[in-house]
């Protein structure tokens, strides 16, 4: 009788026991999740700096898409193609899924804005971002068509581009549209490659290096998307060497040489790095200097987006940074 009732007592307590761990089971997955890993955030709190750099980073585009399916420079303003285009390609460079709702409302939104003519805004830089968006979500092959098709016919003779249909020859709008045609695949023996990129290599400055306007101080930001330009065409070697060596020792880059780092000119240096094939190792510094000044709530704060006055937390410059954390040298993609 007394081993009847212990056995007794005892399935009573295992039943109990088993009643408490299931409740707080359920709790855990009825619980809001930590934005930042969409776990809860006691293990949040434990994962690497890069981890939570890339979750609170898409978490911070996440919630600030706006409900036309666009994103604006700044939280709270009005949806931009160019925003809403390098909101959309950092997230499915992350691994969000190009069947998602946030990336079907950002296509939408880019259908919608697309002008007439093919274009976006009658401005090459937009398009260009925008084609690359709506080729990351691998949809819209006949919009997409439709806008290389102007920027072909926005070229201007010199094989420049400038910031819209026959406007004058521009650096830095020419060596966004190359690092454009670079992410799409276009090589060498697409005619528009070529004839910009012989424009761009004309164009450099003494030290190896571009500035907006040729033979003042090289910039490093305007270097940086020509050096992705001019890939497919030329060795780029020395315009890599030259961009490492303006490497400040937080591991970041600003403007120009000794100036104070900044995330969206470290972000599209890394970028330039990859293009260049350079290992791992100089974009890991880059990218540890990222982390280590990554906001609170996943953004980054700049004022290299020409809109900007003054340096502020920013949908432009935190998607850089996530496209940076992830671009790879072709040596990279191959092992992949």
């Amino acid at each position: 009788m007394k081993n009847y009732e212990s056995m007794h007592i005892l399935i009573c307590c295992y039943m109990l026991l088993h009643f408490v761990i299931g409740i707080k089971v359920d709790a855990f997955a009825d619980s809001e999740a930590s934005p930042v890993t969409d776990l809860p955030s006691y293990q949040a709190s434990e994962e690497p700096p890069l981890y939570k750099t890339i979750e609170s980073a898409k978490a911070y585009i996440v919630q600030h898409q706006n409900r036309d399916g666009g994103w604006p420079l700044v939280p709270g303003g009005d949806s931009n193609v160019e925003n809403t285009a390098f909101a959309m390609w950092a997230l499915i460079d992350a691994g969000w899924g190009t069947g998602s709702q946030v990336i079907r409302s950002g296509v939408l939104y880019l259908r919608n804005t697309q002008w007439d003519n093919g274009s976006w805004n009658n401005n090459t830089a937009h398009t260009i971002f925008a084609l690359v968006a709506l080729a990351t979500a691998e949809t819209d092959p006949e919009i997409r068509f439709k806008g290389l098709q102007w920027l072909k016919k926005a070229q201007n003779p010199s094989g420049a581009w400038g910031r819209k249909e026959r406007s004058a020859d521009n650096v830095l709008y020419t060596a966004a549209v190359l690092a454009g045609f670079r992410r799409l695949g276009f090589k060498q023996n697409f005619a528009p490659v070529s004839k910009g990129a012989d424009w761009l290599a004309e164009s450099i400055n003494y030290d190896s290096g571009w500035a907006l306007q040729r033979g003042t101080q090289s910039d490093i930001f305007v270097t940086s998307w020509v050096i992705q330009g001019l890939e497919p065409v030329y060795d780029i070697d020395a315009q890599i060497a030259w961009l490492k060596q303006l490497q400040n020792n937080d591991g970041g880059f600003g403007r120009y040489k000794n100036s104070p780092s900044d995330p969206e000119i470290t972000a599209i240096a890394v970028m330039a790095l990859a293009a260049g094939n350079d290992p791992l190792n100089t974009r890991r510094v880059s990218i540890n200097y990222l982390t280590s000044i990554r906001q609170e709530d996943g953004s980054f704060v700049s004022n290299t987006p020409i809109e900007l006055t003054k340096p502020v937390a920013n949908l432009q410059s935190t998607s850089f940074v996530l496209i940076a954390i992830h671009a790879k040298t072709a040596d990279e993609l191959a092992l992949e």
